[in-house]
């Protein structure tokens, strides 16, 4: 497949074709601003189980992220230790509320709703441990804006589809964004992160049960089925 003329209009059957497939799946993602920063720092380089886990714990602990400060250190630290990297995302926790306190009066990311796209980034990206796809994690879930992040997965997919990429996802993240229009963004990555997951794997892909085979760059390259 290549990404012409048509490139909307073929994004959106492939869009259509993973929504059959897998529903546009919840992945554990929060509502609430905070609530899903807080579980995207615990989900890093963790399996999803552990951090859901790792992220009740913590809700257990303190029944109010305002309750975290340095003086709580050492109990989120001792909270997280069973998931890994306990140390470092508790820093980045107990400084986030930190600033949050300072520039809100709470720990919040409320006030982000008001803000426009640039400057929601913009000022979670200042946060300590956020890179721009965490920024851009809780503004497509949490604040419902039209990003899209560039996971491995979703990175993986748009390379095999041909999509223009660069080597790494985070490299590449405005790339896809841009391919992808506003409103396929968040159908996309869910439904990219499921097929990665359970198809579109890194290594031995599942091509001969692969729902978008037809439009697959890779497939076809690998002789795979296009019915």
């Amino acid at each position: 497949m290549q990404l012409g003329e048509n490139r909307e209009d073929t994004i959106s059957r492939i869009c259509a074709a993973l929504d059959a497939e897998y529903g546009t799946p919840q992945l554990g993602n929060k509502t609430i601003p905070l609530d899903e920063l807080v579980f995207i720092i615990l989900s890093n380089r963790t399996q999803a189980a552990t951090a859901e886990s790792a992220y009740s714990r913590l809700q257990e602990a303190f029944q109010s992220w305002d309750l975290i400060d340095e003086c709580a250190f050492d109990e989120v630290v001792r909270v997280l230790k069973p998931a890994g990297m306990a140390r470092l995302k508790a820093q980045q926790i107990v400084s986030i509320v930190s600033i949050l306190k300072e520039r809100f009066g709470s720990a919040t990311l409320e006030p982000l709703r008001e803000m426009s796209d640039e400057a929601v980034e913009g000022f979670l990206c200042s946060l300590p441990g956020v890179a721009k796809k965490v920024a851009k994690c809780v503004a497509m879930y949490s604040l419902d804006r039209d990003v899209l992040p560039v996971d491995v997965h979703v990175h993986r997919l748009a390379s095999r589809l041909g999509f223009a990429v660069k080597k790494r996802p985070d490299t590449s993240q405005d790339l896809i964004e841009a391919a992808t229009p506003p409103y396929l963004r968040y159908g996309f990555h869910v439904n990219a992160v499921a097929h990665g997951r359970a198809v579109c794997l890194p290594r031995n892909p599942r091509c001969q049960s692969c729902c978008i085979a037809a439009w697959c760059n890779y497939c076809l390259q690998q002789g795979g089925s296009q019915e």
